[in-house]
């Protein structure tokens, strides 16, 4: 899950649906919830943006709603934060320095944590365990929580932003990414990640990317989970952010 910031006066961002066409407008700050599909975005990598990228589930105490509520797309931080979150936006446009914008980041974000809202436990522990291993099997992690099939979809969905299963496999993903940019082979990825062999690995990963292995660790960038797309059918720069 992702909050951005866009701080160079544009009025609007446009985003695509991972088929290249459908077009998304949202606000020059948004917040993307848990995705299990990619999307572009007309972010270039030479423009001043300023983003929050959370951990799985860090989200859940400081937006104060359910985080599966934002799984259908990006939303303006004013829709959930209304004027102060409006106020924000303003604030890091006009801060003087990078740093400032951290700092000022970082006080509203204090503000918004709710000492009140936490992670049902079972749901720490199963996140923990799926990070610990990505090919873990989601009944195991059901019996680790003593929770009912039904329950843990619940909290999942409202603390992780996605349900099990699909969590699982976005994990697997990321995994698989940080292993693609250490220069682990295809097929050993594909093996120590369970998945069921090198060809299922390669469907999984365009699922969630658009993408190839090999055609995301020829493009990747600095930035994490994103491939430069050029002026690929677009008329500007656009970047594909993989989920």
């Amino acid at each position: 899950m992702t909050i951005v910031f866009d701080v160079g006066h544009r009025q609007q961002l446009d985003l695509y649906a991972a088929d290249g066409t459908t077009e998304m407008s949202v606000p020059p700050a948004f917040i993307t919830g848990s995705q299990n599909t990619p999307y572009v975005s007309d972010i270039a990598a030479d423009e001043p943006v300023v983003a929050i990228h959370f951990r799985p589930g860090g989200a859940f105490p400081f937006l104060g709603i359910p985080l599966g509520d934002l799984a259908d797309g990006p939303v303006g931080v004013g829709e959930i934060w209304g004027r102060q979150g409006r106020d924000l936006h303003e604030r890091l446009i006009e801060a003087p320095s990078v740093p400032a914008r951290f700092r000022l980041l970082e006080q509203f974000m204090l503000a918004q944590a709710r000492s009140s809202v936490h992670r049902h436990p079972g749901v720490a522990a199963a996140m923990a365990a799926v990070e610990a291993d990505p090919s873990i099997r989601l009944a195991d992690v059901r019996r680790m929580t003593g929770l009912s099939t039904k329950r843990l979809i619940a909290l999942f969905r409202a603390e992780a932003g996605l349900p099990p299963k699909e969590f699982a496999r976005a994990r697997r993903f990321q995994a698989a990414l940080k292993r693609l940019g250490d220069g682990t082979p295809g097929a050993r990825i594909a093996a120590d990640l369970g998945y069921f062999d090198q060809s299922h690995f390669v469907r999984e990963f365009r699922a969630f990317s658009g993408t190839t292995p090999t055609c995301y660790r020829r493009q990747r960038i600095l930035l994490p989970s994103h491939v430069p797309l050029g002026r690929h059918k677009y008329p500007r720069p656009f970047v594909r952010v993989c989920s």
